[in-house]
């Protein structure tokens, strides 16, 4: 699925230009900046605690944007993020401000083993995509039985009157139970959304915000992405769209294929190492072909566009660091106790 001009703004050129303006005023104003939209330090910490993350554990971000949920995580709880994101700026951004590995992917096919993640997150995300259901049953495949998957969801309180945010399609309540229950999950609890965050945090946002605004008004991706943030900004006022965030837990099941029955692997270790190989040798013949001196050539001499090889380059490193994430993950504890 292609995703609409508006969206592409709101979601990509933004966060690109988010990050350029995070370099200039410094790291600290880097993760209120990129939770813009999604998760407030409350809103984060009560998703945290629900879903028990611990020290080294993987989490997987489920459309992670420019990466501040997961920095936010890493940073105070220890985990071992692995961002999937298929902006191609917004993971260029997330990688960036905080070198997190990032995969260049959608949540309706996660190129990650079944029952390799300890815990997933998905903030923000359900309401732009129209087969949420696809979205759930994959992050409930790689996550390993009995984990636990965060979700902050805009939801829809009653008819839609006002016009809807390019993208959007905003599930109910009882449709997002639905939704999860016929995944596999099971929901432990659910909230509204929590207070406002410190003004320390929306003080830093805002910083943010305006040296992005004094660079980039005057260009189409600004006044497009301004515009569906007004109309979020009319629905929330009207009553019409609300915040829930939900706790839920993979139930285990066997997954079923075309050769019968199959449940999670015995060889992990061995899966990753010939994965971690061949996506190798993919970023070799990427390498190989020099980007870098074709873009000095006239477009004309041009036998490949050198942006989309960059881009593939950025995606399989970011999968070889999810890769080795899950590595260290698999590996035996050392300690003896």
């Amino acid at each position: 699925m292609t995703a609409s001009a508006a969206m592409v703004a709101e979601f990509d050129d933004v966060a690109g230009w988010t990050a350029e303006a995070v370099e200039q005023l410094g790291q600290r104003h880097a993760i209120p900046a990129t939770c813009r939209g999604s998760a407030s330090p409350a809103a984060l910490a009560w998703l945290a605690e629900a879903c028990e993350l611990a020290a080294g554990s993987t989490l997987l971000d489920v459309g992670a944007g420019a990466g501040g949920p997961a920095a936010w995580a890493a940073e105070r709880f220890g985990v071992r993020p692995i961002l999937l994101e298929p902006m191609p700026a917004a993971g260029r951004a997330a990688a960036r401000l905080f070198g997190l590995p990032v995969i260049a992917a959608d949540g309706r096919r996660i190129p990650l083993r079944t029952g390799s993640v300890d815990a997933a997150w998905c903030l923000g995300v359900l309401c732009t995509v129209r087969d949420k259901a696809a979205v759930l049953a994959e992050i409930h495949r790689v996550l390993k039985p009995g984990a636990s998957l965060g979700l902050l969801v805009v939801v829809a309180r009653g008819p839609q009157t006002l016009p809807v945010p390019d993208g959007n399609h905003f599930p109910t309540e009882a449709e997002l139970r639905a939704l999860l229950a016929g995944a596999g999950f099971e929901l432990l609890d659910q909230v509204g959304p929590p207070g406002p965050p410190p003004r320390s945090w929306s003080r830093r946002a805002e910083q943010v915000a305006a040296v992005v605004a004094t660079r980039h008004r005057a260009h189409p991706a600004y006044a497009l992405a301004a515009h569906q943030g007004e109309r979020f900004t009319h629905l929330f006022a009207s009553g019409q769209i609300g915040v829930r965030l939900l706790h839920a837990v993979s139930r285990a099941s066997t997954q079923v294929t075309d050769g019968g029955m199959m449940s999670a692997p015995r060889d992990q270790d061995g899966f990753l190492h010939e994965l971690e190989v061949e996506v190798e040798a993919e970023v070799s013949l990427v390498e190989a072909s020099r980007p870098g001196e074709v873009a000095e050539l006239p477009i004309t001499d041009w036998l490949f566009d050198p942006t989309d090889a960059e881009r593939e380059e950025i995606g399989l490193r970011g999968l070889l660091d999810a890769v080795e994430v899950l590595e260290d993950g698999a590996r035996p504890d050392d300690h003896v106790a």
